[in-house]
């Protein structure tokens, strides 16, 4: 059955919580929040008003030092040094009742430096590494064990963990590699993030992200949807999904995006990843109906 969420991000914003939560909204996620009050504030406010709640790494600020696990780095003590801070952050969502933890995957992410990538703007020099200086062998390995620890992990916690898909490569989006880990670790899952992937299909036009969206449905447990802009710039990030935005003017084609999921799988979790503030209340009930639409 689809359950529908919507995120929270630095602090619980009781304007947004007003607005937003609904009674077709049965969870919030949460990430990135300043101070441990406000964490202690929206468990408290989750307990009063029996909302679900789901973790995106990491719900406190700066509690690693950079804004994803670098679970695949190429330098061993690093990895020791992500694993631990993720282990951290599951226990911790595990002890809260969290539905799930999110983690971004893969980081760093592996590109094509032969693509143009000027248009993104990643976040420090490690979340990157070019093909060349990461090999399919070595790579193939790294996520083998990146797996296992997290299924490991997992268990051990009782909680569901999904990755997030990033920027990809053809490491991942051609031959059996990502599906096989999927079908090896069935306990792990993952999130398909509409405006990711359309930044992807417009850097990378070997990708081809119809394909890979209906490969992957069936081991997908969470949406993030929203629409993002890509021109010769990419902007208007997080907003809203509405059926007037129009794929010629370089918006993402949500309705295809939704349709190819829910025609393979509607056992997921749909997040509302938008800046809702931008809408009228009619427009915000449009978006919600739209979607909701597809399942």
């Amino acid at each position: 059955m689809t359950e529908y969420f919507i995120g929270m991000h630095c602090r619980f914003d009781d304007i947004k919580y007003k607005r937003d939560y609904t009674s077709r909204i049965s969870g919030i996620e949460f990430c990135n929040f300043n101070e441990q009050k406000e964490i202690q504030r929206m468990l408290e406010i989750a307990k009063k008003d029996n909302f679900k709640i789901g973790v995106h790494f990491p719900l406190k600020k700066a509690s690693y030092k950079y804004r994803d696990p670098l679970l695949l780095s190429l330098d061993k003590d690093e990895i020791l040094e992500a694993f631990e801070a993720v282990e951290n952050e599951i226990k911790y969502a595990s002890e809260i009742g969290a539905e799930y933890l999110l983690l971004h995957f893969p980081k760093p992410m592996v590109i094509d430096e032969r693509l143009n990538w000027e248009k993104c703007k990643f976040s420090h020099k490690d979340e990157t590494i070019g093909e060349e200086e990461y090999e399919f062998e070595e790579f193939k390995n790294q996520c083998q064990y990146t797996f296992e620890k997290l299924s490991e992990l997992s268990k051990k916690y009782k909680i569901q963990i999904v990755l997030e898909i990033e920027m990809l490569n053809k490491y991942l989006y051609r031959g059996k590699l990502l599906k096989d880990l999927l079908e090896e670790y069935s306990d792990l899952k993952l999130c398909l993030d509409s405006a990711r992937i359309h930044v992807l299909s417009n850097i990378d036009y070997n990708f081809d992200y119809k394909t890979f969206i209906k490969e992957m449905a069936k081991y997908t447990y969470l949406l993030h949807i929203s629409n993002i802009n890509v021109t010769d710039v990419i902007d208007n990030g997080h907003h809203p999904a509405l059926i007037k935005l129009n794929e010629q003017d370089g918006w993402s084609n949500i309705g295809e995006f939704l349709n190819i999921i829910s025609s393979e799988n509607k056992d997921v979790k749909v997040l509302f990843e938008h800046r809702s503030d931008i809408l009228t209340e009619d427009e915000l009930k449009e978006c919600y109906d739209w979607v909701m639409s597809y399942f």
